[in-house]
């Protein structure tokens, strides 16, 4: 894949470009923004990367993400979108339609290298990272409601309440309840754009409202009241002097909470048997020093920034959010899966724990993304289920530079790559077993994995991939990889299931 632009602005110079963009102060979000694009968006003949949305890939059966090379054929400024024509997709098995419409900006990655020398794909790039910026981070659906001016005032104080969520002045667990209210008002706007679109086709009189369907009528009331409802709440966070008080109350009452280790155990209720079994679970198992509070909802559950969560039910659907400190078991053995199509199903930092669980990779990319920290999982099976032809891309666990992952007593089954291990993360197998993935374990130099009374067999590629950058050409066991003389490492042959690949350059 080509390279392309990237941008490290501070917060001050994101501020004074989003207002220079919108300096009127006349027209709603979308229509300064489209007049800007009209000024610095190459119309044609750019070459890009498209990061496929969720929805496309759910249209075509592609596993999420997935990202694609392709040439623009020409741009819509008014709905900030392009059409593009399909050079080539991040992995061939993928199957897409040569000739893509209506493809948002915000999904492109104008590359450094282009094919035509009269593009200055700069200046696009730019704008579409600043354009990109606003719409993951400051956009507000009612920003684009008819009638609706987007203000400089309020750009500032959307911009101070970001900047507030990332310079550690809001705590994490009120950061996570202000992107929950930002993603369920977007799609409560998303659905009514949906049932908008779904009246499309037929012809009606905009006069006559008896002509619509009853249950249209019932389902934009719906979603129109809850819109007003999350803009009320919005306004805790947007307003600078009520979030410092609502911050006040909110900090005091969750330091309370914090004197105890908080349990959180997830339960969708059942019958009475079920409930005294998982009684005297956690009556053996927590004490005086534990706070515990049953929940239904995972999503309401992990808000509460729990230190121990007990999964009693045998199946549970987690939304997604990153999480740290944090331990996850079972009681009696539970299936976690994604409710929705995304990149992993746990992505995870600082200090946490997974035991007695089956991680199922069918709606995500990875299971596990492990960021810098520590990770100890024991006594869990992770395994792509999935049914189409996608799976040949899924992964276990990936471990990011500063991770340090223990792994005991686990089974990896039917991925492509089983552990994938980058520079500076470490990675030590005990009594596990890695079944039936294209490659077992994909190391990068500097990285350091150890192997004691593990399996490794029935990988289609290869056992153990070596990825080196530094032109050195050779594993050093002694350090990166070891491999203890309990293990089976396929045919048993290490100069065979050990293969060291050499790159020039570091890819992108």
């Amino acid at each position: 894949m080509q390279s392309v632009y990237l941008f490290n602005r501070s917060d001050n110079q994101i501020l004074e470009e989003l207002l220079r963009v919108c300096s009127t102060g006349r027209d709603t979000a979308r229509e300064q923004w489209s007049l800007q694009a009209e000024l610095l968006v190459e119309p044609v003949g750019w070459d890009a990367l498209w990061k496929l949305s969720k929805d496309f890939c759910k249209k075509f059966d592609v596993r999420f993400p997935c990202v694609a090379y392709v040439s623009v054929t020409s741009v819509d400024f008014e709905e900030l979108s392009a059409s593009a024509d399909v050079l080539s997709v991040q992995h061939e098995a993928v199957t897409i339609p040569e000739t893509v419409v209506d493809i948002p900006l915000v999904e492109l990655w104008p590359t450094i290298k282009q094919r035509e020398a009269s593009i200055n794909a700069a200046t696009t790039a730019e704008f579409i990272d600043l354009l990109r910026f606003f719409y993951e981070n400051i956009w507000m659906p009612w920003d684009d409601q008819d009638g609706k001016t987007l203000l400089p005032k309020t750009i500032e104080e959307r911009m101070s309440l970001w900047s507030d969520m990332h310079n550690g002045t809001i705590p994490n667990f009120v950061a996570r309840s202000i992107i929950t209210l930002r993603n369920s008002a977007i799609d409560a706007y998303k659905k009514l754009k949906d049932l908008d679109s779904s009246l499309c086709d037929g012809i009606l009189d905009d006069d006559d409202d008896s002509l619509l369907p009853p249950s249209y009528i019932s389902e934009c009331a719906e979603m129109n009241a809850r819109l007003d409802s999350l803009m009320s709440k919005w306004t805790l966070y947007e307003n600078p002097l009520i979030r410092e008080q609502y911050l006040a109350k909110t900090k005091h009452k969750w330091q309370k909470t914090k004197s105890k280790r908080n349990v959180v155990a997830l339960w969708q209720g059942g019958s009475i048997t079920e409930f005294n079994e998982i009684s005297k679970f956690l009556s053996k198992n927590l004490t005086n020093e534990h706070n515990l509070t049953v929940m239904a909802s995972a999503e309401d559950g992990l808000s509460l920034e729990p230190d121990e969560v007990v999964v009693c039910n045998t199946a549970y659907e987690l939304p997604e959010m990153p999480l740290s400190q944090i331990s996850i078991c079972s009681f009696n053995g539970a299936t976690l899966k994604a409710v929705d199509m995304r990149s992993c199903l746990l992505m995870l930092s600082e200090e946490c724990r997974l035991r007695d669980l089956t991680l199922q990779c069918a709606q995500v990319n990875t299971i596990i993304v492990m960021m810098t920290g520590t990770l100890h999982i024991k006594n869990c099976m992770l395994a792509d289920v999935s049914k189409n032809s996608q799976r040949d891309f899924a992964q276990g666990i990936v471990a990011k530079t500063g991770a340090k992952i223990v792994i005991e007593d686990c089974t990896f089954e039917n991925f492509y790559s089983g552990i994938v291990v980058h520079k500076g993360a470490q990675v030590e197998l005990k009594q596990c077993l890695l079944n039936q993935c294209g490659v077992g374990i994909q190391m990068y130099s500097g990285s350091s994995v150890k192997l004691d009374g593990t399996v490794i067999t029935n990988c289609s590629e290869q056992s153990i991939r070596y990825e080196v950058y530094d032109g050195c050409g050779k594993v050093d066991e002694s350090e990166d990889l070891q491999i203890m003389p309990n293990c089976k490492i396929g045919s048993g042959n290490l100069e065979k299931e050990v293969l060291t690949v050499n790159h020039d350059v570091e890819l992108f």
